[in-house]
């Protein structure tokens, strides 16, 4: 498991309540997210400057 699959994890287990990518980590990070099938349960925000801030989403938190 990679650092940002166990930090996504970490997010989905709701012990972090946020986890911000920067935006050379962004193609990566939404690869893992799109494998892991994790995409739909999290929301991105992108920030200026190229940050992305992922947090868990309410709609499917308990789906």
């Amino acid at each position: 498991m990679t650092d940002w699959e166990m930090t996504f994890q970490q997010l989905l287990d709701e012990q972090v309540d946020e986890v911000n990518v920067p935006r050379e980590d962004f193609l990566s990070v939404r690869t893992i997210l799109i494998e892991k099938g994790w995409l739909f349960q999290v929301v991105g925000e992108a920030k200026h400057g190229g940050v992305t801030i992922y947090r868990r989403n309410p709609v499917t938190a308990n789906s």
